[in-house]
């Protein structure tokens, strides 16, 4: 038996007449699942009763005990699978009115699909933003690992993990903080010969976008660039080669050297390098937030950002993660960016505890010897500072992804 058209005309907005159609089909599913003499607890019960597909067992029963029809609106089963499931439920003797009622439903859903979106994958990411964030994010991740795996296609490179740590203390001026910076790429490769490598945009501004005149001193003492410094006990062998390229005021593109193509002509590079009396420690009129940002421009399959702040940095710290798109254009500055600017991901900031030992992630090698290495380098006790991580899957490209920290006021007796 399979499922029939019925033009259901609905006249509502997408919200109304998902909500209307998928609560009715969860019902008609549930009745139909009630009616099966066996005892249907879960999926793989109702895979054993009707000997059906586990996967459509799982897909049917989620849409009929969720709890919010919507969140599990992207695990309708496809038109086929819907007729395969009720086929099996009539040959086990369900009734048919609940069969038929079941069969009504869902070609109404299909119907929605084609009005509201056009075809499944449309509608799949429609409904992904109306459910839960939990099952929203799934949904997210799905696709955002088909992006990386088309991008890496289209622009030639790809990295395993890319990196942005940040330390910050006050500095000697109690007015402004020290920043340290250390960013990577873990294990990148070119799959065609002439995708260039570009591997950071470096730009420090203000919240409102001017640039910010710094000096910066490199961590690793041997020869190298005022711009790029390699910490060369953290990278491949050889040591990358890199050039690098001017875009204006207070930014530069920093490329590698091509090596090759494929896995076993991949690089990691790390570098890194301190600012003295970077910025602000306390809020002022053009700059109310610091941040540890990094831009996306390679396909990775995980972006890693990390803040470590002193314990005597600031009284309270409010970490939170933003993922500002790049679609339009550069990201804006911190003070202008709104909503729209905004990707719908959900990513989190998560205390890990104190002190470079709690750097470790099988993304990135030796990274607690890393963060030792640092803090041994500027010569501050890394124990002493709190650790914040964002961690991202398949991050988009390009985007801009930060762990935002709001500045204080500035005590009285300090003003």
């Amino acid at each position: 038996m399979g499922i029939k058209d019925v033009n259901v005309k609905t006249r509502g907005s997408f919200e109304t007449d998902i909500s209307g159609v998928l609560t009715r089909l969860r019902s008609a599913l549930a009745e139909v699942i009630g009616a099966v003499p066996d005892d249907i607890a879960k999926g793989a019960d109702l895979h054993r009763a009707l000997h059906i597909d586990r996967k459509l067992s799982w897909k049917v029963f989620k849409i009929a005990s969720a709890p919010d029809p919507v969140a599990a609106g992207a695990h309708v089963p496809s038109r086929s699978n819907m007729s395969t499931f009720l086929r099996a439920a009539r040959k086990r003797g369900i009734p048919d009115p609940l069969i038929e009622t079941a069969t009504r439903a869902a070609a109404e859903f299909e119907d929605l699909v084609a009005l509201h979106a056009g075809d499944r994958a449309t509608f799949d990411s429609m409904v992904s933003t109306l459910g839960d964030k939990a099952n929203a994010e799934q949904i997210n991740l799905t696709h955002r690992r088909l992006a990386f795996r088309g991008l890496r296609h289209v622009y030639g490179v790809q990295a395993r993990t890319q990196l942005k740590f940040a330390a910050i203390q006050p500095s000697a001026d109690p007015h402004f903080v020290d920043f340290a910076r250390v960013e990577g790429l873990i294990d990148l490769r070119q799959l065609r010969g002439d995708a260039p490598l570009v591997i950071s945009r470096s730009e420090v501004r203000n919240d409102d976008g001017s640039p910010i005149n710094i000096v910066r001193e490199p961590l690793d003492p041997s020869p190298g660039s005022y711009r790029l410094s390699l910490l060369r006990d953290f990278c491949s062998e050889p040591i990358p080669e890199y050039r690098e390229v001017d875009i204006g005021p207070g930014g530069v593109d920093t490329e590698l050297v091509s090596k090759g193509v494929g896995k076993r002509a991949a690089v990691t590079y790390i570098e890194g390098h301190v600012v003295r009396n970077a910025f602000p420690r306390f809020m002022e009129e053009l700059n109310r937030e610091c941040a540890n940002t990094s831009r996306v421009l390679t396909p990775c399959e995980a972006l890693v950002i990390d803040i470590m702040l002193h314990e005597d940095t600031y009284e309270t710290v409010n970490p939170r993660a933003v993922v500002c798109s790049e679609r339009l254009g550069p990201a804006p500055a911190l003070d202008d960016m709104t909503d729209r600017d905004l990707l719908p991901m959900y990513e989190t900031v998560t205390y890990l505890g104190k002190g470079p030992s709690v750097l470790h992630t099988p993304d990135i090698p030796r990274y607690a010897q890393l963060g030792r290495y640092v803090f041994d380098q500027l010569g501050w006790d890394g124990e002493r500072f709190d650790v914040y991580r964002c961690r991202i899957e398949y991050p988009v490209v390009p985007s801009e992804a930060m762990i935002s920290v709001d500045l204080p006021e500035a005590p009285t007796d300090s003003k």
